[in-house]
C-alpha cells in the first residue's frame, strides 16, 4: 500500500504537537540536571544553552551521572556477556536446542562488544535517569562482520506507540540535514525542488537544512510469503518536511527500535517518570540556598561599609592601604569607618543545604552505594558482598524495567540479524516450523547474566540449599525421602545457575548411560564378590563336602 504522504505528515505534526507539554518539562529539568544537552525547547539544532551560569549546586548533575553510569556498568557491562539466549520453554530440557542457542548468544555478545553499542547506550541511560525515557535504534548494514549499528535520538526529537501489551511498535522521529548529507544517506532518494535546488547551490549544499521525518511502524497490508521490502512486517521510510514529499521507503523484519522508560507514569501516559521528577523542588532548594551562602561569603569577604557621610570618595577598600580620618573620629561612638550589616547563620545554611543534598542523592539511589567506601574496609569480603547484594535487590524494579525494553531488540532484532547474515551454525531440526512456505525458528528466551541477575539466582539457589539441608537431616530418621527428589536435576540447574553452558555439562542421554553403565558394573562387582566368598568358604569344607556342593551348584556360578 502506497506511503499516504499527507497524511503521515499530518499525524507526524499532531504527535510533536501533543508532546509539547512534556518538552517544557524535559527542558526544566536538563537545564539543571543535563545542562550540556538543554536543547530540548530553545533551538532545533544541538546548541546547548548558557544555563550553567544559574547552577550553584551540582549534586543533581552528579547524581544523574552516577545512576547512569551504574545502570550501564550494571546491566550491559562493557565486554562481558551480560545476556544469554535460552530454548523456549518447550525446548528447556532439550540438551541440543539449549547448546545451540547459547552458542548463538556467544556470536551476538561477540559482535555486540564490538559495535557501538555502549556509545549509543549511555545517553539512554543518561536520558532514562534525567527525564524517565531513553530511545535507541538498531540498523541492519551490508557488513558481514559488522552486521548492525546502534543509533541513540534524543528526547523531544521523536514520538512513538504502544501495542495493546504495552510494547512499543511504532516510531516517528524528525531530524535535521543538509542537501549533502541527505544526498549521501539515500544515494537513490526521491528528492524534493528545494532539495535539489540545494544539491545544485554550492552556496546552500552544506549550510541549508531540512527537516526530514523517519517514520516505522507494523505494515498493516502484506503478503507474508513474499521477502521483499515491501511485505516486510514493519514499513520505514522518510519524508521531507519543507518539499512534502517522500525520500525513501523500505521494510523492516522486526521493529528496530528500544524505548525504555526508567519507571512508568500514570495510565494512559507512555513516557517515563525519573528520579529528576521527584528531586526538582529539593534542586530548586539547594540551589537557592548555595546561591545565598555564596552571597553571604561574598559579603564576609567583601563586607558592607558604613562610613561618615564626610568621608564618601575617601575610603580606599584596597588590601593593605590607609585611609586617612580627621583627628578623633575613631574614638567618637559610631563615629569613623566599620562594617555594617555582614552577619548571618553560615553554619545553619550549610546544614540545610546537606538535608536537601542527602534527599536528592536517596532519590537516585546514590545512598546505597556511598558507604560501601567507608565500611568495606573494617568487613570480610562475605559481609561486604552480603551488603551489597542486599542493596542490588532494591533495584529490581528499575533494571526489570530495561530489560524488558530491551528485551525484543536482542531476542528478535540482533537474533533476526544475526540469522539472516548466516552467523550461527545449523539449527537442529525439531526447531524448524514451516510457516507460509518458510521455515521459521523460534525466537530465544534472552537471560541477564549481570550482578543483580546472579543475586537473585544465588538467592534462589540458597533456598534451594536449605530445602536439602532439612531432607538430610530427615534421611537420618527415613532414607527412604531422599527418594522424592530429582539430584541430578538439581545439579544440572544449579550448573546453570554458576555460567555453565550446555557443551560444558554432558547431555541427559549420556548421563543416563553413564548411570546405567556404572550399575551394571557395580552388580557384576557385587557377583564376583560374592563368587568369591562363596568359593572362599568352600574351601574350609572337606573334599567330599566340596565334591558335592559342586555337583548341585548351578552352572552359572561354576
Amino acid at each position: 500500500m502506497p506511503v499516504n504522504i499527507k497524511q503521515e505528515l499530518e499525524i507526524c505534526r499532531r504527535e510533536e504537537a501533543e508532546r509539547a507539554p512534556m518538552d517544557s518539562w524535559w527542558q526544566s529539568i536538563k537545564e539543571v540536571a543535563v545542562p550540556r544537552d538543554a536543547y530540548i525547547t530553545t533551538t532545533d539544532t544541538p546548541v546547548p544553552t548558557n544555563s550553567f551560569a544559574s547552577i550553584h549546586d551540582t549534586t543533581v548533575i552528579e547524581s544523574v551521572e552516577g545512576l547512569s553510569n551504574m545502570m550501564t556498568a550494571q546491566l550491559t557491562p562493557a565486554g562481558e556477556d551480560w545476556v544469554r539466549y535460552e530454548p523456549p520453554f518447550e525446548f528447556q530440557d532439550d540438551d541440543e536446542v539449549r547448546e545451540w542457542y547459547q552458542v548463538c548468544s556467544k556470536t551476538v555478545m561477540k559482535l555486540v562488544n564490538q559495535s557501538n553499542f555502549q556509545m549509543a547506550n549511555q545517553p539512554v541511560n543518561l536520558e532514562r535517569a534525567s527525564v524517565g525515557t531513553g530511545m535507541m535504534m538498531c540498523y541492519e548494514t551490508e557488513n558481514r562482520y559488522a552486521p548492525f549499528y546502534f543509533k541513540h535520538s534524543h528526547v523531544g526529537t521523536y514520538t512513538f506507540q504502544e501495542d495493546i501489551k504495552g510494547n512499543p511498535d511504532t516510531l516517528r522521529r524528525w531530524f535535521k540535514a543538509t542537501a549533502h548529507q541527505l544526498s549521501k544517506e539515500f544515494p537513490t532518494g526521491n528528492f524534493g525542488i528545494k532539495v535539489q535546488q540545494a544539491l545544485g547551490d554550492h552556496k546552500k549544499l552544506h549550510t541549508v537544512k531540512f527537516k526530514v521525518w523517519h517514520v516505522v511502524q507494523p505494515r498493516t497490508e502484506r503478503d507474508p510469503s513474499k521477502v521483499d521490502n515491501v511485505n516486510m512486517a514493519y514499513e520505514e521510510f522518510y519524508l521531507c518536511e519543507e518539499d512534502e514529499n517522500l525520500i525513501y521507503e523500505t521494510g523492516l523484519h522486526e521493529f528496530n527500535t528500544m524505548v525504555s522508560r526508567f519507571q512508568h507514569g500514570a495510565d494512559g501516559i507512555i513516557w517515563g517518570v525519573s528520579p529528576a521528577r521527584k528531586a526538582m523542588p529539593a534542586v530548586a532548594q539547594v540551589n537557592y540556598l548555595q546561591e545565598s551562602l555564596d552571597l553571604l561569603l561574598d559579603i564576609k569577604i567583601n563586607p558592607r561599609i558604613l562610613s561618615e557621610a564626610g568621608m564618601v570618595g575617601e575610603i580606599d577598600m584596597r588590601p593593605g592601604q590607609k585611609t586617612l580620618t580627621r583627628a578623633g573620629a575613631l574614638s567618637t561612638p559610631g563615629g569613623g569607618v566599620r562594617e555594617w550589616a555582614t552577619g548571618g547563620d553560615y553554619p545553619l545554611g550549610k546544614d540545610r543545604i546537606k538535608d536537601k543534598q542527602d534527599q536528592i542523592r536517596r532519590l537516585f539511589f546514590n545512598s546505597l552505594w556511598q558507604p560501601f567506601s567507608d565500611v568495606q574496609k573494617e568487613m570480610t569480603a562475605e559481609e561486604f558482598r552480603g551488603i551489597r547484594d542486599q542493596s542490588e535487590m532494591l533495584f529490581v524494579g528499575v533494571n526489570a524495567r530495561y530489560e524488558a525494553d530491551i528485551n525484543p531488540m536482542l531476542s528478535r532484532r540482533l537474533f533476526g540479524i544475526c540469522l539472516r547474515k548466516g552467523l550461527f551454525p545449523e539449527p537442529p531440526a525439531q526447531l524448524l516450523k514451516e510457516s507460509n512456505g518458510f521455515y521459521d525458528l523460534p525466537d530465544p528466551l534472552s537471560t541477564f547474566q549481570t550482578n543483580l541477575s546472579r543475586v537473585m539466582e544465588r538467592k534462589a539457589i540458597e533456598h534451594k540449599d536449605q530445602f536439602f539441608l532439612r531432607l538430610q537431616q530427615y534421611a537420618m530418621v527415613d532414607p527412604t525421602v531422599l527418594d522424592e527428589v530429582d539430584l541430578s536435576a538439581h545439579t544440572r540447574e544449579l550448573a546453570r545457575t554458576y555460567g555453565f553452558y550446555a557443551p560444558q555439562l554432558r547431555p541427559e542421554r549420556e548421563v543416563y548411560e553413564l548411570a546405567q553403565a556404572r550399575l551394571e558394573a557395580e552388580q557384576q562387582a557385587a557377583q564376583q564378590q560374592q563368587a568369591l566368598q562363596v568359593a572362599d568358604a568352600a574351601s574350609k569344607f572337606s573334599p567330599e563336602m566340596q565334591q558335592t556342593m559342586a555337583s548341585q551348584a548351578p552352572p552359572e556360578t561354576l
